[in-house]
């Protein structure tokens, strides 16, 4: 099941059902796995924090800058942690990434609940509008149109709990399952306690629930985008139990 995902990010009747039907989904998948995991059927590798590094290029050097200038610090290591957890699943999955690609889609993926863009949540999809900003960002920071695309579809689509990898590739579907991890704690049992603990000891977690559950809350999200389809289906429970929270 998947849904095309208009440019403005407002969804139509049938999609919103589709998007819902998602989310069911996505929870049994990672019931089932979990199960499979517990009982040795399937594997997940193991790996040390110090494995996953930020790459050393003058692309991901703008994005910081570019992050630094538009969040507050709570978002900021949302965003740094959304990073390590999709590259952490990429690991554990033995699954292959373009690590640039990923770190900026990751740092910036949302720009558009910034202080600085936030004005935009009541007008269009705020993953859309951060997807097409990136993109923008990439090009004119020399980055292929090729490589600014994957870019854009990563964040453009990082809400949706569920992504054929296959065809939307690694990018995507790690940003959306490192950002889900840090916001509701999906699919935590594929990453050691120890590797959850030195993120959060490098990039703190404090303050992060509260201010996630405002962003849902207060920003008067277009009716019909992901984020309010998202709070009207009880959001703010879901942030609130997080069990990352409770590490």
């Amino acid at each position: 099941m998947e849904i095309i995902i208009p440019a403005s990010g407002i969804l139509s009747k049938n999609e919103i059902k589709k998007f819902k039907m998602m989310l069911i989904e996505s929870q049994i998948k990672e019931k089932y796995n979990k199960a499979l995991a517990l009982l040795n059927i399937k594997r997940y590798m193991k790996f040390d924090f110090k494995d996953i590094l930020i790459p050393d290029s003058s692309l991901c050097s703008k994005a910081i800058e570019e992050a630094q200038d538009s969040f507050n610090s709570i978002l900021f290591y949302h965003s740094y942690r959304t990073y390590f957890w999709s590259a952490g699943f990429a690991l554990s999955e033995k699954l292959n990434i373009d690590n640039e690609l990923l770190f900026v889609s990751s740092i910036l993926h949302d720009i558009g609940l910034s202080e600085k863009h936030n004005h935009i949540c009541s007008k269009q999809c705020f993953a859309n509008y951060g997807g097409e900003f990136s993109q923008n960002f990439c090009l004119e920071n020399g980055l292929d149109k090729n490589k600014a695309t994957i870019v854009k579809q990563a964040i453009d689509m990082h809400l949706n709990p569920v992504i054929d990898k296959e065809k939307y590739g690694n990018e995507s579907y790690f940003l959306s399952k490192g950002a889900a991890m840090d916001v509701i704690g999906l699919n935590k049992f594929q990453l050691t306690k120890k590797f959850i603990l030195e993120v959060d000891k490098s990039y703190s977690r404090k303050g992060f629930k509260q201010d996630i559950i405002y962003t849902m809350e207060n920003f008067h999200h277009r009716e019909g985008t992901r984020a309010d389809i998202l709070y009207k289906m009880g959001f703010a429970q879901m942030a609130g139990k997080n069990a990352l929270d409770e590490e």
